[in-house]
């Protein structure tokens, strides 16, 4: 293990600066902000091509405050800025503010009321970026924790842990350093003994004259070193037992490092080693940057690991369709054989269960014949073999399989058949397609939500003419979820197209038209939908509302709703936007 020095780099690299983050992105390492040598702070971006070994600074759109002693951390393409120091012509100040960088258009954009912090730690542990520990904005060491949704902005921080300095988990300064493993949070510091400890605390009790008198008589508290973990399921903190390394000389970096074990050949086993960085040299200075020392700690010892996600599914899909290894044969509607096992469609299929405890011809021939296309079979046995739906499965297919998982009487598969149809595959194109299905296999929920996007989308049904291509019955079932006095006020308006996603909106040149429909919560299993009757606007009665936009800048106006027809549910409401 030895240090190393890039010499033949290409591009301009930064200046020198501290107080900034570097953070890993693909192959690119991207250096933001810092504090240079003329005490400026920066707001800069610099990328590093690992491969290339060439640094460039992107173009940016926008700009966010310079600063440093901020944390930085990517996830999802975008590198999100938490905090910082930062000043003006007046003063410094803490910053309160996380700015995101789109990493493929390298633009900016800023999400304020975030607590104020520097010198913290930002540690990503899947799509949840948490927050822990630095000063506020009083300067003050805290240890608390909050944790911020990275999938849906305003990426709002929410507090997990309050830290206490009554606990034993106080830092002497702000600086630490956090890492995620296994599931857990793992933070390497300097911490406060306990009688220093109960001494600030004591303090902490009295008036702030006393807190000054305390202050300036305990200047070096005693501290040492400590590892603590908290487990991110129970948000219990535990002390680990490795202090006797940190004995001698100062430790100023910690970090995890992961590699894979070259003896697992079945499967890919992780070994997380905890890598600390310092100088047990007694004749240097314990500064920073002193990174003569090397100590590694493997995590099993504190009992971290780090065990692989179930491959039986994937194991047993190669299974499917082998010839070599299979004993029975199923018989799509084309004739192209597919070769199973028995033993796994008894114990995945009751269907077949049935007929193999029966002696049915089929078990005795071990051969079993389905009247539907091959694609459709092929994607009813994955699931069986490794209990999930392709990814990249088309509507068509799926809408198929759910009518045969209804059949067969597998719940399980039927409604992973509706949640992708309903997220991932409910269009203009494909509602009236999914509608059928839902009928066919007895799906209320996806029934109603299908029959919801129709209305809501109902100009474009009419043009599209997705209730031409329906069967006679379903469209006649879908007339009678349509009230037989119910009337569609149209108006112009332009929004969005909705031909490629669920969404409410929809554009238009010419006029058109949108149906949304909202429910009583105290009765939101049984509804019908519901349209506006024009001859019935005025009536002030309790039946149900009707909303209707009426200017050119979108208002809507409440008007209330009268109806004799039976059919309605008096719990609904109906809006009808134009």
């Amino acid at each position: 293990m030895k240090w190393e020095t890039i010499q033949t780099v290409k591009g301009f690299a930064p200046c020198k600066r501290y107080g900034h983050t570097a953070t890993l992105w693909n192959n690119c390492i991207i250096v933001f902000g810092g504090c240079n040598e003329y005490q400026e702070y920066c707001n800069d971006v610099h990328v590093f091509d690992i491969e290339k070994l060439i640094w460039f600074q992107p173009e940016l759109n926008g700009s966010v405050p310079a600063r440093y002693l901020h944390s930085a951390s990517v996830y999802d393409d975008k590198l999100f800025i938490y905090g910082g120091f930062a000043k003006n012509s007046d003063r410094t100040y803490v910053l309160d503010e996380l700015s995101v960088l789109d990493l493929k258009s390298f633009t900016w954009s800023k999400f304020h009321g975030v607590p104020p912090r520097y010198n913290h730690s930002a540690t990503l542990v899947g799509h949840k970026m948490y927050i822990y520990a630095g000063k506020d904005e009083h300067g003050n060491t805290i240890s608390d924790l909050f944790v911020v949704n990275l999938n849906t902005p305003p990426y709002t921080p929410h507090l997990v842990l309050n830290g206490s300095t009554n606990s034993q988990m106080v830092l002497l300064k702000s600086q630490h350093f956090c890492e995620a493993v296994c599931g857990k949070l793992l933070v390497f510091g300097r911490y406060l003994t306990h009688a220093s400890t109960t001494l600030i605390s004591t303090s902490n009790s009295n008036s702030s004259s006393n807190i000054s008198s305390h202050s300036s008589m305990n200047t070096n508290p005693e501290s040492m070193y400590g590892l603590w973990m908290l487990d991110l399921d129970t948000l219990t903190w535990e002390r680990q037992d490795c202090n006797a390394n940190f004995k001698v000389g100062g430790w100023n970096y910690f970090t995890i490092i992961s590699e894979s074990n070259d003896q697992a050949m079945d499967q890919q086993v992780t070994l997380n080693n905890l890598f600390f960085l310092g100088n047990t040299d007694p004749f240097r200075p314990q500064g920073y940057d002193h990174f003569r020392d090397a100590l590694v700690v493997n995590g099993e010892t504190l009992g971290l690991y780090d065990i692989p996600p179930p491959s039986i599914s994937s194991e047993f899909s190669c299974l499917l369709n082998n010839p070599e290894l299979s004993d029975f044969v199923i018989v799509p509607s084309n004739g192209q054989e597919l070769h199973v096992h028995q033993v796994i469609l008894i114990t995945r299929w009751p269907h077949f269960r049935n007929i193999y405890k029966s002696g049915m011809v089929e078990s005795r021939q071990r051969r079993m014949e389905i009247p539907e296309p091959y694609e459709v079979v092929l994607a009813f046995l994955k699931y069986l073999y490794n209990d999930q739906l392709d990814d990249n499965e088309s509507c068509d297919i799926i809408c198929q399989v759910l009518v045969l998982a209804n059949m067969y009487l597998l719940y399980r598969l039927k409604k992973i058949c509706c949640q992708r149809l309903y997220h991932h595959h409910l269009t203009i194109e494909t509602c009236g397609l999914i509608f059928e299905k839902a009928i066919a296999a007895e799906e209320a929920g996806l029934k109603s939500l299908t029959l919801d996007f129709m209305f809501r989308n109902l100009g474009f049904i009419l043009k599209a003419n997705v209730l031409l291509q329906m069967s006679p019955m379903i469209r006649m079932e879908f007339l009678e979820a349509v009230p037989e006095d119910a009337v569609l006020e149209v108006h112009h308006r332009s929004t969005r197209n909705p031909t490629c996603s669920t969404s409410t909106e929809f554009a238009a040149s010419k006029s058109t038209a949108y149906i949304t429909t909202t429910y009583d919560t105290t009765n939101h299993h049984h509804h019908l939908h519901q349209l506006h009757h024009p001859q019935q606007q005025q009536q002030q009665q309790q039946q149900g509302v009707i909303v209707v936009g009426a200017s050119g800048n979108n208002d809507l106006i409440p008007v209330t709703l009268n109806t004799n027809n039976s059919n309605l549910n008096a719990s609904s409401a109906a809006t009808v936007g134009v």
